[in-house]
Order: C-alpha cells, then structure tokens, then sequence
C-alpha cells in the first residue's frame, strides 16, 4: 500500500485534484481540488486514491453550541463559515465550518447568495459534527450579525422601516440579508 504523509497541514492548503484522489476524512473539494478541512497530519493514499487529513476536529465543539465566524465562500447549496469564536467560550478559534442552503431558514432559500455576503459575520448553530466537516443552521434566531456592502465595503445599517433589508450609510445600496435577531450587537464576541 503507497501512502505518502505530507507534514503538519492547516486549514485550506491544497492537497491534490479530484482527478488523483477522493477527498476523505478532514478535507473538502472546491473547483475540482482537495483542501485540508481540519490540521493535522495529510495522508495521500496513492493505491486507494483518497486523500485525507489525520488530525482532529478541535475537542471544544460540541453540537448546540452557537459560533461566530466569517464568510468565506458560497455556493448555490453551501455557504462555507469560518468559526472564529464560540459563544461563553473563551479564546479564538479557526475551524472550516458549512451551512446547506436547507439549513438557512425554515422557508424555501433559492440563492444563498441572497442571504449572505462574503465577509459578513454570521451567528449559527452546531447542528452535527461528522469527520471533516462541521454543520451549522441560521435557522430562526441566528443568522448574519454584520454585513458589509457588496458594491463599497462598509458596515450595513438596519433601518427600523426596512424588515430585512440592509442600507449602506456610504453609497446607499441596499441589500437583503437573513439577520439575526440580534443584527448589530457584536459586542458580545
């Protein structure tokens, strides 16, 4: 059996294409190439083409527990969240994280897109935790607790008269977002 064991890996460095292995345990395919999901130690199994990550999911996630993180990508079924901070956890933490579009909100979500913006911090729950990939909702309370302008950059306000929809007090372009109930306290991270 060919296994290659590459040194110590960090979340999102590139271990191959899809054309050489199958993403395994501890890694995530984008645009046909394998990323490390979690650190640790990246085996390439060359006999059995599948690359994955020996490493762990970091012991402090637990599920119902609520995170803050960035956005970091999204897709037409997945938005990928970097989890920063755990809520009544002290320190800082750097896990890959995703949200199926099913897990946005309890109506019918078409574009992802439509509810987040890169960049923006997102409040979610831990819903499951398998190996390689941890599951969040925004359902109901949680959601997107800021939100930059997708033209300019700056911070988006919440207009009582608006409901959803964000104003950018620089360019004045407005967006839509799925808030959290608490959009704009971010003192508490």
């Amino acid at each position: 059996m060919k296994k290659m064991e590459k040194e110590t890996t960090l979340i999102g460095d590139y271990l191959g294409t899809i054309e050489e292995f199958v993403p395994g345990e501890g890694t995530y395919s984008d645009d046909g190439k394998i990323y490390a999901a979690n650190i640790g130690k990246a085996i390439l199994d060359k006999e059995n083409h599948i690359a994955r990550i020996d490493g762990k999911i970091p012991s402090k996630l637990k599920v119902g527990q609520v995170i803050f993180g960035d956005v970091l990508n999204i897709r037409k079924n997945m938005v990928t969240i970097i989890a920063r901070k755990i809520q009544g956890v002290k320190g800082e933490i750097d896990v890959r994280t995703g949200l199926y579009v099913s897990n946005i909100s309890k109506g019918y979500v078409e574009r992802p897109d439509d509810m987040f913006g890169i960049g923006d911090l997102v409040k979610g729950k831990i819903i499951r935790i398998e190996p390689g990939m941890i599951n969040l909702s925004t359902e109901g309370e949680f959601g997107v607790v800021k939100a930059f302008c997708k033209r300019c950059r700056h911070s988006l306000i919440k207009p009582k008269k608006f409901g959803n929809r964000l104003v950018c007090p620089s360019c004045g372009h407005r967006e839509r977002r799925k808030l959290a109930k608490d959009y704009g306290n971010v003192a508490v991270i």
